[in-house]
């Protein structure tokens, strides 16, 4: 993206309005949010009171009338987790070239087959009560935010300000780059100079864009503070930085399993009775995962679940 292009997205990022010729959508007010999640709940009531399926009833119903496959729900979660380890492994690999062009085919043939998998629910999502509630909600903040020639503007098909509306949200991964850019890097490290990172509207709340654009200025600020911090060409990279955060989530989690051990045997190479035993009955209902517990366990004690209920 060229530079000019960058500050053309953060500027009207910054702006928080949308412009068409001579139509403008500006920033919903908080009390036009407010009632915006109202109609969302009303319309998500009647919807449910008259039939219309939830999203999760309508994987159900899908699954059996083979619309979907019966095993949709672990086959999902398998093509999830699947992504997930191939972005770990191309940070782990993130110094062989050839490794990561055939993770780099690896993931998106992944993805492509997620993508397929979801998609016949996807395709009948609009029969959903939450589409349904959410296309309400939309229509409402639109009626009240939208304006042409500088007067309330109520078209009588609203689905094309719905679509410029929606074409102005930024995907993640556009979001992503303009919050590492340098055209928005040089207004964010210098917030609190006198100046104000988003146009104020009197008791307006953040865009959409804004927010995000925010949160992901906020999570490149502590990778940057953390101890165990990545390189530049890490960074850069969407998928290989989402690999970072899942092994130093995974190493947090093993911390965790650790520190639940040497809460009950005491720390490795600790000279106690506890550290000593050859089992460790654990209460079924203090909600210890045992099996975590013993794996990776070095050390003789075996921990077990309490399974004798008492009269």
């Amino acid at each position: 993206m060229r530079t000019d292009e960058e500050e053309l997205l953060v500027q009207s990022i910054r702006a928080g309005t949308v412009r068409h010729r001579n139509i403008l959508i500006v920033p919903a007010t908080i009390d036009q949010l407010y009632r915006a999640a109202k109609t969302y709940k009303q319309a998500y009531d009647r919807s449910v009171k008259s039939g219309l399926m939830t999203e999760q009833g309508l994987e159900m119903w899908m699954i059996e009338n083979t619309l979907l496959p019966k095993s949709f729900v672990v086959s999902r979660k398998n093509a999830e987790d699947n992504i997930d380890s191939i972005k770990k492994d191309l940070y782990k690999n993130r110094f062989s070239s050839t490794s990561l062009k055939a993770l780099r085919s690896n993931l998106k043939n992944a993805r492509a087959k997620l993508d397929d998998l979801i998609s016949p629910k996807r395709s009948m999502f609009h029969q959903t009560c939450e589409y349904f509630a959410q296309t309400q909600k939309i229509i409402y903040l639109l009626q009240n935010t939208t304006f042409k020639n500088k007067e309330r503007y109520h078209p009588r098909n609203i689905d094309f300000i719905i679509n410029i509306w929606q074409s102005s949200i930024l995907t993640e991964t556009e979001v992503r780059y303009l919050a590492r850019s340098s055209t928005w890097k040089s207004i964010w490290n210098n917030r609190g100079f006198g100046f104000d990172l988003f146009k104020k509207r009197k008791n307006t709340d953040l865009t959409i864009n804004q927010r995000n654009l925010l949160t992901w200025s906020k999570v490149y600020d502590n990778i940057q503070e953390s101890i165990d911090c990545p390189s530049d060409e890490v960074i850069a990279d969407d998928d290989m930085l989402d690999g970072w955060f899942l092994i130093q989530k995974d190493k947090r989690e093993q911390e965790a399993k650790e520190r639940d051990k040497e809460s009950l045997v005491g720390p490795k190479g600790k000279n106690s009775n506890m550290a000593k035993a050859g089992h460790v009955f654990l209460p079924k209902n203090r909600g210890y995962d045992i099996s975590s517990l013993n794996t990776g366990n070095d050390s003789p004690t075996t921990f077990e679940s309490d399974i004798k209920v008492k009269n």
